[in-house]
């Protein structure tokens, strides 16, 4: 099983926004392959259908609400209807006093959420002997139908008798609550309803990814509501999930009858837990030979197993020394570890296997967990054919997702005995886009509901649905790469759900196949109740900055809407920005397009109202502040505020230190670090700046800045550096979380004046801040230098004439410049062609030219720019026309046209086109074709 967030061997090493590495797509593990094929029990064309999943025996349901997932008994009736009590008069849930600590739960849920459905006051009353008037609910015990401990009935009549199991009387009221959400009415009759499966669950592996607790609220009133009742979940990675976090989570479980089952992932995919000395070399798995592997990895999850009230614990187990880098047989590297099957045979007798060992641990970790009361569960990839001396605890839970050559297969598994529960990696896996690498997957609704069932195994394998060792199924949210808003996934996972849910209940199917009518059924039962209404993503965030001109505002709404509802506009209805307002129905986003770019430094204040399907209104408003003009001052960063990632947020789950490298062509300051920040990244950032054997520079703690954006921090005191070398600036992120692109330094280098960020670029380290070294992708992470040149002018390295020539007289070139800031002119500098040989020399004129300086050019290159400075530098005045020139025996180099726009760098900018004199140490007047004969001077500002 790939637990990403347990830095599973597929991601590990890869670095941030962990992507697959670039391989073969046949050599990808089991469960990208499926994904990318279309998974292999669709590509072969399973004719398993919704009818030889389901019971039979079902009466008609004319006339009920639907839900899901269907009854599995109705047996109509005579006599009254059921009506809900009319508008102002009460509505009464009467409890049996003898039952009512057992259904105080099944109350409480009925209470709050009849309360929403039916927009009034819902009372509670306790009777001995329930006496019922029309339109009121009664809940009391009751025999469970079929035997089943999670069953109910429900007796329709003037009233509502709701009666079962303690479990049963809740998935009843879920029941209940789908009815009357749809009809104020219900036909006359009985129902009996009972789950064919144990197992009916979501995993959601939070070790990788914190999530806010209305999500995980919102999933759970989803599992409840859908009569679910398992969900998994990783305890001990506090940096995504704290025990205080699980605890709550726990505790709303419970109220809706839902166990946890927490998981601490070993003896595999244990880089974030080993301990020096306790693991194999060159993995995170532990090394099973030494004896004191086995309490130091029972300390990792006994201490957690009293903090949760639930009969079952994960420990994980998936691929335990699996190879995972394109072997097609995922062979298990025993071999590579002497030691594991020598410590086997001394463990469990010379015919002891490998892989015994492996087992034997799993055994050893089994007798902890019961003397808790729980049951363990794992995964079942690791039990390999020959396990010859210490075969599997048979009161161990097996989830089954892939079988890769030389394992157990579920049918040979549940010949010997095992409990089997379904996680079949080509229907109910959900894994995030990772583009360029792998598009993700959301599981398909329609391909659960018509071709899978608990007994459907990966490789073309079924079973009888009916065997009594299916336990059954759940979903899966893999939650690396951290590329979707927790509200996208939610939504992803709706219809999924639904159709998994209608599955695993068993009862009678209510369409022959998806298409036939399911998806309208799941619009009609809706969302639970409690289910967070009026959740939307707005873009950019409220209080973002330097916002890009071109950027379109969006709405992404995750609640069903009315598209003749959606308005979206900035400012008030008369005096706001003109543009225009589209809804896609598709992905429920409505966006903003101005028309024309946001004015630079705009501030933006947004609105927006748009109604659900259910009628309630949802309104909001926002602002945000758009970029700064591009400015060619100094100092001078390699990007500009309008600039920015393509993914705006992503996160690693981890401290992560994120950098680039750059050079300068001329000394100077570095002031400060920037770096764009992430929507929602509050963490605490500190930025650094590298020398180039990685010698850490400075430092600094960025203040409190805007929500998203570039940020930007100075150093206590600026810090010197060198022209040439490859400086490095980054930026620590305590929870690895960032914007970036992808490739971006794939053969492009960033520039801008002096500053220059080679290409192979995007560095990065995990843990505490330290010197990025690791790449991937050429990625550009989007940290940034706020750098000044000690001098600096008109034109920068990079820059060159198109053409050289030679005139028979001696000749001066120059140009007419001047400052917006004071400074000084420290020399003279010229663009040299091969063919411009002999001596050559530097001047600085005033605009009526008096010569102010002059120097000799020394060691001079073959060719390109020269550069030699004056004994003294000379004040140059703001705002003041001076004239710098060079002198030669004939030859210079040249573009035509190209002064006929001025030039500007910094505070320099030059005044008309270039100049000349037809005789060397004469003050050049005249001009050509706007050429530019690139004369420069050295200048510094202050």
């Amino acid at each position: 099983m790939l637990t990403y967030g347990d830095s599973s061997s597929i991601y590990r090493n890869f670095g941030p926004f962990a992507v697959l590495p670039e391989r073969p797509m046949p050599n990808l593990p089991r469960r990208h392959f499926l994904a990318l094929t279309g998974g292999a029990a669709l590509a072969a064309g399973l004719t398993t259908t919704a009818q030889s999943a389901a019971a039979t025996g079902q009466g008609t349901l004319a006339g009920l609400p639907d839900t899901i997932p269907n009854l599995q008994e109705w047996t109509p009736g005579s006599g009254a209807q059921y009506v809900v009590p009319a508008a102002g008069q009460p509505f009464r849930i009467i409890v049996r006093a003898a039952d009512a600590a057992q259904v105080a739960r099944a109350k409480v849920i009925l209470q709050e959420d009849l309360a929403k459905v039916l927009n009034r006051t819902i009372t509670v009353e306790t009777q001995d002997t329930p006496a019922p008037a029309a339109g009121d609910l009664v809940l009391s015990l009751g025999a469970p139908p079929n035997q089943n401990l999670e069953g109910y009935e429900i007796e329709v009549g003037a009233a509502l008798r709701l009666r079962g199991t303690a479990a049963g009387v809740i998935h009843g009221a879920q029941t209940v609550i789908q009815w009357l959400r749809q009809a104020t009415t219900v036909p006359p009759g009985l129902v009996r309803d009972w789950p064919k499966y144990k197992d009916r669950g979501f995993l959601v592996a939070n070790s990788a990814r914190h999530y806010t607790m209305e999500w995980w609220k919102g999933q759970i009133n989803e599992l409840a509501y859908l009569k679910m009742n398992l969900l998994w979940v990783y305890v001990g990675y506090e940096s995504t999930t704290s025990l205080a976090q699980l605890k709550e989570i726990a505790a709303y479980a419970k109220k809706y009858n839902i166990a946890l089952v927490p998981q601490v992932n070993m003896p595999g995919h244990m880089e974030r837990l080993l301990q020096p000395g306790m693991g194999l070399p060159d993995r995170g798995d532990l090394d099973l030979s030494k004896d004191e592997v086995y309490p130091f990895a029972r300390g990792l999850f006994e201490k957690y197993l009293d903090e949760f009230e639930t009969p079952f614990w994960h420990l994980g187990a998936d691929e335990y020394l699996t190879r995972l880098d394109g072997d097609p047989n995922f062979t298990v590297e025993y071999a590579r570890y002497p030691q594991l099957g020598q410590s086997a045979k001394q463990r469990y007798g010379a015919a002891a296997n490998p892989v015994d060992i492996f087992t034997g641990f799993l055994n050893q970790m089994n007798e902890t967990v019961r003397a808790h009361n729980k049951q363990l569960r794992v995964w079942s990839d690791g039990l390999l054919s020959n396990i010859n001396k210490a075969p599997l605890n048979q009161n161990i839970i097996l989830e089954h997702w892939v079988t890769w050559p030389g394992r157990k297969t579920p049918t040979q598994l549940l010949n010997e005995g095992y409990q089997v529960s379904n996680s079949n990696g080509d229907f109910l896996y959900y894994d995030p886009p990772n583009l360029p690498d792998f598009p993700g997957r959301i599981p398909s609704a329609e391909a659960i509901y018509d071709r899978f069932h608990p007994g459907v195994f990966p490789g073309n394998e079924i079973v009888d649905p009916n065997h009594a060792g299916l336990r059954g199924a759940k979903l899966h949210l893999w939650t690396l790469p951290a590329t979707e808003a927790e509200e996208i996934q939610s939504n992803g996972l709706r219809q999924p759900f639904r159709s998994l849910a209608q599955i695993l209940w068993g009862s009678p199917f209510p369409y022959a196949r998806y298409a036939d009518g399911f998806p309208g059924r799941i619009n009609r039962v809706g969302r639970p109740p409690q289910y967070p209404v009026g959740r939307r993503k707005i873009s950019p965030v409220n209080g973002a900055t330097t916002v890009w001109p071109q950027r379109k505002p969006q709405v992404v709404f995750f609640d069903d809407i009315d598209p003749a509802s959606v308005q979206l506009r900035e400012g008030g209805i008369e005096a706001g920005t003109p543009g225009r307002t589209t809804f896609d129905a598709a992905t429920n986003t409505a966006t903003f397009t101005p028309n024309a770019p946001w004015r630079y430094e705009q501030t933006c204040s947004m609105s927006f109202q748009a109604r659900d399907t259910a009628g309630q209104w949802i309104s909001g408003q926002w602002s945000f502040k758009v970029a700064k003009r591009p400015s060619i001052a100094y100092p001078r960063s390699l990007f500009n505020e309008e600039d920015g990632p393509a993914v705006e947020w992503y996160t690693d789950s981890r401290e992560t230190e994120l950098g680039v490298r750059f050079r300068v062509d001329r000394p100077g300051l570095v002031k400060g670090v920037k770096f764009y920040k992430a929507p929602g990244d509050g963490d605490v950032h500190t930025g650094s700046l590298w020398s180039p054997a990685g010698d850490k520079l400075a430092t600094a703690t960025f203040p409190e800045g805007s929500k998203a954006g570039w940020q930007e921090v100075l150093f206590a005191q600026p810090v010197h550096i060198d022209a040439g070398g490859n400086y490095t600036v980054s930026y620590h992120s305590p929870t690895g979380t960032f914007g970036y692109n992808h490739n971006f330094f794939n053969g492009h280098s960033q520039d801008n004046g002096v500053l220059h960020a080679p290409a192979g670029n995007g560095f990065f380290s995990y843990g505490p801040t330290s010197y990025p070294t690791e790449s991937y992708l050429n990625t550009n992470y989007w940290a940034d230098v706020i750098f000044q040149p000690d001098t600096y002018a008109l034109w920068n390295v990079g820059d060159a004439p198109t053409f050289g020539a030679t005139e028979p007289s001696s000749l001066e070139m120059g140009v007419k410049f001047s400052s917006t800031k004071a400074g000084k002119a420290h020399g003279v500098r010229f663009f040299k062609g091969t063919h411009n040989t002999g001596a050559h020399v530097g001047t600085l004129w005033t605009a009526a030219g008096v010569k102010l300086a002059t120097a000799t050019f020394t060691g001079e290159t073959a060719g390109g720019w020269q550069e030699v400075r004056f004994a003294q530098p000379i004040t140059i005045t703001t705002d003041t026309e001076y004239v710098v020139s060079y002198s030669s025996a004939g030859g210079f180099s040249a573009t035509d046209g190209g002064l006929a726009a001025a030039r500007s760098n910094g505070s320099l900018t030059t005044s008309g086109p270039g100049l000349f004199a037809v005789q060397s140490g004469q003050f050049p007047t005249q001009s050509y074709q706007n050429r530019n004969y690139f004369a420069d001077v050295v200048f510094s500002e202050g």
